[in-house]
C-alpha cells in the first residue's frame, strides 16, 4: 500500500491549493506551506558539504549551530572526532577543540581545498592537488603526492576518509588514491572521471565493503569484486546501505542498487535542488521555494512551499534546512 507523506510536526503547516512561485518548476499540487521557526545569529556566508560558516564567525556542523568560533577570515571545512578545522583562502589552516581553542596551526602557501582528520593525522588536499598527511604532534609532514594540475574546480570538494589503516585521498582531477598510513606508501589510484574541467571528487563514501566515489559527470562503486559506474550531471549523492541516490543538474532522481544498476527514476522537470534530507523520507530542497518530499521508493511525492525562493547560501544536516539567517527541523526519528 502507497503511504501519503506528511511533513512532520515540526514544521507549521497551511494548507494551500495548488500553486508555484517560479516559472520553470511547477508542483502538479502544493500540500502545504512551511514557515521557519528559527533565526540564525548571522547569515551563512560559505557552505560545503561538511558545514556551513556564519558571517559573526560561528559554524553549523551535522551535529547544527556551534556555539564556537573560529578565526576571523576563515571558512569551515569539517567537524572530527571533537575538533573543527578551518582555513583562510590564504591557507592558514586551524585545527580548533570543541571550546573554540586552538589545537594545531599551520601555513599552507599553496591553499587548502580539503581537509580531515583521524587521531593527530592530518590529511590535506592542497590547491595545486598535493596529497598531504601530518603528524600534528610532532607537526611533520609524513607524506606527499603531487597529482595532475587541476584548472576549473567544482566548488563541491569531497574530504579525505580515514577506513582503518587506510587514508582515502579524493583528488581534484578525478581520481581516487589509497595510501597506508603506517608505511605512508600508495597502495591504489583509482580514476573516477577524466573530464578536463571540473572534474575534481564531489563524493566520497564507504558503506560496508563499498566504497562510492562521484565527480560532477560519474558515480563509480568499488567493492572487493569489481569496479562500475554510472555517468550523469550530478549534483548531489546519497548511499543508504544497498541503494544509491543520485540527484541530477536536470531535476532528475535516480535509484539505483549498490551496483549501480538502475531501479528507478523520478523526474521533476526543471527543479534545481539546493540539498538534500534524508531519513524516513527523502527530502529534496528547490530553489524555487518547494520542499519536496519522496519515500524511499520514489513512489510517492508531497511538496511544500518554503516562504521564498532560494537564493542565498544552504546548509542540510539529516533533520535540518539553514538558508541565509533561517533554519528548520524535522522532527523524524533518524
Amino acid at each position: 500500500m502507497i503511504r501519503t507523506i506528511l511533513l512532520p510536526l515540526g514544521l507549521l503547516i497551511v494548507l494551500t491549493g495548488c500553486g508555484t512561485k517560479r516559472h520553470y518548476f511547477e508542483p502538479e499540487s502544493v500540500a502545504g506551506k512551511v514557515r521557519y521557526e528559527k533565526k540564525l545569529p548571522a547569515e551563512i556566508v560559505d557552505a560545503n558539504k561538511y558545514g556551513a560558516t556564519l558571517a559573526n564567525g560561528q559554524i553549523i556542523t551535522q551535529a547544527g549551530l556551534r556555539d564556537v568560533k573560529i578565526p576571523s577570515n576563515s571558512f569551515f571545512l569539517g567537524a572530527y572526532e571533537g575538533k573543527y578545522v578551518a582555513t583562510t583562502e590564504c591557507g592558514n589552516l586551524s585545527v580548533l577543540n570543541e571550546d573554540g581553542s586552538i589545537f594545531y596551526e599551520r601555513k599552507f602557501e599553496q591553499g587548502v581545498a580539503s581537509a580531515s582528520l583521524q587521531g593527530n593525522v592530518l590529511a590535506i588536499v592542497d590547491r595545486t592537488n598535493k596529497l598531504i598527511l601530518i603528524d600534528m604532534q610532532k607537526d611533520e609532514i609524513f607524506y606527499e603526492n603531487q597529482q595532475d594540475t587541476a584548472y576549473a574546480l567544482d566548488a563541491r570538494i569531497a574530504s579525505a576518509y580515514f577506513l582503518n589503516s587506510l587514508v582515502i585521498f579524493p583528488t581534484l582531477d578525478g581520481k581516487v588514491v589509497i595510501v597506508d598510513k603506517q608505511s605512508a606508501k600508495t597502495i591504489r589510484d583509482v580514476v573516477v572521471s577524466s573530464e578536463q574541467f571540473f572534474n575534481n571528487v564531489i563524493f566520497l563514501d564507504v558503506v560496508a565493503d563499498r566504497m562510492v566515489v562521484a565527480t560532477s559527470k560519474r558515480i563509480i562503486s568499488i567493492n572487493p569484486n569489481a569496479t562500475v559506474f554510472l555517468d550523469a550531471d550530478v549534483k548531489d549523492v546519497i548511499v543508504l546501505q544497498d541503494r544509491v541516490y543520485v540527484f541530477t543538474k536536470d531535476g532528475n532522481v535516480i535509484l539505483t542498487d549498490a551496483d549501480l544498476n538502475i531501479l528507478k527514476e523520478r523526474k521533476f522537470p526543471f527543479a534545481v535542488f539546493a540539498g538534500v534530507i534524508h531519513g524516513e523520507f527523502i527530502y529534496m530542497i528547490e530553489r524555487g521555494g518547494y520542499l519536496i518530499a519522496t519515500d524511499l521508493d520514489l513512489r510517492t511525492v508531497n511538496v511544500f512551499e518554503l516562504p521564498d525562493e532560494i537564493d542565498t547560501m544552504v546548509y542540510t544536516t539529516k533533520s535540518q534546512l539553514f538558508v541565509g539567517d533561517r533554519s528548520f527541523k524535522l522532527q523524524t526519528a533518524f
